[in-house]
């Protein structure tokens, strides 16, 4: 996992770029997020990435997405910022996702994700979003792993 950077902008629009090819956020857009306090960004070695912003204890899933499908990367991504997020002393953790997108929504359920609300036409395309929340058990002392391992 790598911690993403101003040097690694044009890789995350990229990627970005791969797996939401109508919504794209380009590189401004990533150099401006970076650029804000508690905005933070993770890197999966195969293809993959995952940007958070955290206000006190309380968080946001700003995007997430990967490559290739089905191999464990976006839990492992979920996984880390969780760990993360958790020895921040992080809370609480929300997010959009697209009503049909079913993997990020098992995804998300699968890590104890609730639905909380529903945004219509929250997407360019007119597509909705449901909001979710996660509550995160207490926060982690440093040298925990948060996997349960």
């Amino acid at each position: 996992m790598i911690e993403a950077g101003s040097a690694h902008i044009a890789v995350l629009a990229a990627m970005h770029k791969t797996v939401f090819p109508h919504e794209a956020w380009d590189e401004v857009g990533f150099t401006t997020l970076l650029r804000q306090p508690g905005v933070h960004g993770l890197i999966h070695e195969g293809g993959g990435f995952l940007l958070l912003r955290s206000v006190l204890d309380e968080a946001e899933i700003l995007t997430i997405g990967v490559l290739e499908k089905r191999r464990g990367i976006g839990t492992s991504l979920l996984h880390e910022g969780l760990r993360r997020l958790r020895l921040a002393g992080v809370r609480t953790l929300y997010l959009e996702v697209a009503t049909d997108n079913a993997p990020a929504l098992a995804l998300y359920e699968k890590q104890g994700f609730v639905v909380t609300g529903r945004r219509k036409a929250y997407y360019d395309d007119g597509g909705d979003a449901l909001t979710m929340r996660l509550e995160l058990a207490a926060p982690l002392q440093a040298g925990q792993s948060g996997t349960g391992e």
